[in-house]
C-alpha cells in the first residue's frame, strides 16, 4: 500500500473520531435542555410507593 493511500486513511479515521468526539460534546452542552426521560435524573424511573399492609412483609424485589 502506497504511502499517500495510508495517509489518506488513517485521515478519514483521525476525522470520524473527531466528529464523533465534537458530536458528543455538542450534545452534552446544548442537547441537555430537555427535560423527561434519559436525563439521568432518576425521577422518570421511580413509582410511587405502594402503601404497607400491616402484619405483612412485602418479599424485595430482585
Amino acid at each position: 500500500m502506497s504511502t499517500t493511500l495510508q495517509l489518506a486513511v488513517v485521515g478519514g479515521f483521525v476525522a470520524l473520531a473527531a466528529g464523533y468526539i465534537l458530536r458528543a460534546t455538542w450534545k452534552t452542552w446544548f442537547g441537555a435542555s430537555k427535560s423527561g426521560c434519559g436525563s439521568g435524573c432518576g425521577k422518570c424511573a421511580t413509582s410511587e410507593p405502594e402503601p404497607e399492609v400491616k402484619g405483612r412483609r412485602p418479599l424485595p424485589m430482585a
